[in-house]
């Protein structure tokens, strides 16, 4: 590539270049891709562009009849013409912004045909961008240029980010990195805590000592949760908590239970230790308030909780054991198969956390969700979607607590509207279906339609940055981790050798016993 200071090409007048919001150059030295970034001198400072496509064009292959014809004689058009010589590379861009000693802004006036353009420098790309060089989390690099992507922590998490990205495009790789970087962050820098609902184990891989010297070993800090292990305590519950898992509760009937928990906890206040459900149907049968008819729907919604087999006397583990600066804790929830029991699970920890952080008795945080879709759906009526209140309400209000989320999703269009729209930065990966596109394109500020359709070509490991942590989208290449892979990244291939030298060794075992 040629130094960042040489001139590579020069603006050209076409149909709707140059403007403020369209320009285009021909290319006369060296390369250009798309997702590249250039610079020109503009009247107020520098201005900054982003390639969104490369075109080669050629006079003599324009009239396809001619073409045809003369392929068609048995010549070449390259042999007999000087077709080299006219051949032309146009790169379509852009405008970002400008860009001075003093401040950034977006350009209004379009620079003159004739105005030479360079490859964007190093320097220019790390001030304008907005990248944190010191204590910034490093994701990957800018490709074509050498640039790191180095994101301020709080730009990233404090206004909250969603992943979206369709299923093998690297979205589980791109949060292996991330949890990474804020595992390896130091205390003087500021450090979260981090919470990873984990849906399908994916990162389990954390909480493993390393198997082999060349990874990092992330275990000595990492906590691994299975879902299928964990209780929430009776007495932590309240009647609002229970009429968001039972949708179908009525104000009275809601304030009937109100009533028995308060008399419950008072009790254990005074001595009697934490109760459980049957203690709660205990108090319902004996009330002397309560309608039979309202005993009798409260007495079923206990017994469906009890059925789910995740309530006990006391909370297992502690939330305030799970929440420390500089810590990730995994809940692996693969080992559940019902849907509404991993919402209350998320639910709980997410309200538990939030309350929690307000009052300022656990750490910063930001509470990962994989496959958000599932938890936080679009559309859902309230009993399907029992964790969708809580996510939305951390979406627009953790900012103010040091509560942050982390949405992933692979389908976007599925996902509550409210909390993508309150996710203020967006890592976008490849995605093709076209009503995922059109919903990204619809919650992401600041992408216009030839960006989204970048996406659409994106290769496993590219991203889009857009919103919040930069001051403008960046292309980038995800770095590679240092952790071990996760149990779920293997082929095909792999996966049937492995069950068939199981079902060998099994086989043999049985043969030598006999």
């Amino acid at each position: 590539m040629k130094e960042k200071n040489d001139d590579i090409g020069t603006i050209i007048s076409g149909h709707e270049s140059p403007s403020p919001s369209a320009l285009d150059f021909v290319v006369y030295s060296g390369t250009m891709h798309r997702g590249m970034f250039v610079e020109l001198d503009y009247t107020e400072g520098t201005m900054v562009c982003l390639v969104t496509d490369v075109v080669k064009s050629n006079r003599y292959f324009e009239r396809v009849e001619s073409v045809k014809e003369f392929e068609a004689t048995g010549s070449k058009l390259f042999e007999q013409f000087p077709t080299q010589e006219w051949e032309f590379l146009v790169a379509k861009t852009r405008p970002l912004g400008v860009f001075s000693e003093t401040f950034i802004r977006r350009a209004t006036f379009p620079p003159s045909p004739g105005t030479k353009v360079r490859v964007a420098s190093k320097k220019t790309l790390e001030r304008f961008l907005g990248l944190d060089l010191e204590k910034g989390l490093m994701l990957g690099e800018i490709e074509h240029h050498d640039v790191s992507v180095r994101l301020n922590l709080s730009r990233l998490f404090q206004k909250h980010l969603a992943i979206l990205a369709m299923s093998g495009a690297g979205k589980s790789y791109l949060v292996s990195v991330l949890l990474e970087e804020l595992l390896q962050r130091k205390k003087k820098d500021g450090r979260l805590a981090v919470l990873v609902m984990d849906a399908h184990g994916e990162y389990r891989n954390f909480a493993d000592p390393a198997s082999d010297p060349k990874y990092k070993d992330f275990s000595s800090n990492t906590k691994y949760v299975k879902a299928s292990e964990i209780k929430i305590g009776v007495p932590k519950l309240s009647a609002s908590m229970i009429a968001s898992i039972v949708s179908s509760m009525s104000g009275p009937q809601k304030r009937d239970l109100d009533k028995i928990f308060s008399k419950l906890q008072g009790e254990m206040k005074d001595g009697l230790g934490p109760f459980d459900f049957n203690a709660v149907k205990s108090e319902i049968i004996k009330s002397q308030d309560i309608k039979d008819v309202t005993k009798q729907a409260l007495i079923g919604w206990i017994i469906s909780l009890e059925q789910l087999n995740l309530f006990g006397k006391t909370d297992n583990p502690s939330i305030n054991d799970l929440v420390r600066p500089g810590e990730l804790t995994i809940i692996d929830l693969s080992d559940i198969v019902d849907l509404k029991k991993k919402q209350i699970i998320v639910a709980y920890f997410a309200r538990k956390l939030f309350n929690e952080r307000r009052n300022n008795r656990v750490a910063p945080f930001t509470m990962v969700v994989e496959e958000a879709h599932q938890f936080c759906p679009e559309g859902a009526s309230r009993e399907a979607a029992i964790s969708r209140s809580i996510i939305e309400t951390i979406a627009r209000e953790g900012r103010k607590f040091g509560a942050s989320i982390c949405l992933i999703s692979q389908r976007p269009i599925n996902l509550s509207t409210t909390a993508l729209s309150q996710c203020n930065t967006h890592i976008i990966m490849r995605v093709t279906n076209p009503y995922d596109l059109k919903h990204i394109g619809e919650t992401s500020e600041g992408l216009d339609s030839r960006s989204l359709d970048m996406i659409t070509t994106m290769r496993t490991g590219e991203a889009l940055l857009v919103g919040e942590a930069v001051n403008y989208p960046v292309f980038f290449k995800v770095r590679k981790r240092f952790s071990q892979d996760s149990r779920h990244e293997k082929s095909l291939e792999q996966s049937s050798l492995e069950f068939e030298e199981l079902k060998a060794e099994a086989k043999k075992e049985i043969e030598d016993l006999l």
